[in-house]
């Protein structure tokens, strides 16, 4: 009765062993691969070539299919004008946040002094290098196309 007992607790210990080795979990404090929304270096496919496949799919008529496409072209346009937009959002918003914050540290150099305000930056600088060392120790960083925007020197 002894040798069945040892044979199951040694049958379930190797299926446990196979199966932790097959799902491995992450480290705390990790995240898994990240999902791309966006379509990247990539070029979109083509409103004709999404309709085909469509028409084939579904076995649509040729008057179905041209209206399908003609969909996905209004759909196309209506998109690469919202992207123009938000990118001439991004750009005018990025100008106004830089014009408020030369204007903010202009205001703390004429409080603090131009000699205590190198200070600051020098510190605030030793900061962001410390957050940046400790953001590659848990896995790198997850914005690799975003470089780090350096201190502004004072004036």
């Amino acid at each position: 009765m002894k040798k069945y007992g040892m044979l199951v607790l040694g049958v379930a210990f190797m299926f446990s062993i196979a199966v932790s080795a097959q799902n491995p979990t992450q480290p705390q404090g990790e995240r898994g691969p990240r999902k791309e929304f966006h379509q990247g270096d990539k070029p979109m496919v083509s409103s004709e070539k999404r309709a085909e496949k469509m028409a084939q799919e579904l076995s649509l008529s040729a008057a179905e299919k041209a209206k399908v496409q003609a969909l996905f072209e209004k759909q196309d346009a209506k998109h690469k004008e919202q992207m123009e937009k938000a990118e001439k959002m991004k750009a005018e918003m990025k100008v106004k946040f830089d014009a408020e914050r030369k204007a903010n540290e202009e205001e703390m150099t004429k409080i603090i002094g131009p000699e205590k305000f190198k200070k600051l930056q020098d510190m605030r600088a030793e900061k962001m290098e410390k957050m940046k060392e400790h953001r590659e120790k848990r896995g790198g960083n997850h914005h690799p196309e975003t470089p780090p925007t350096p201190p502004v020197p004072a004036n």
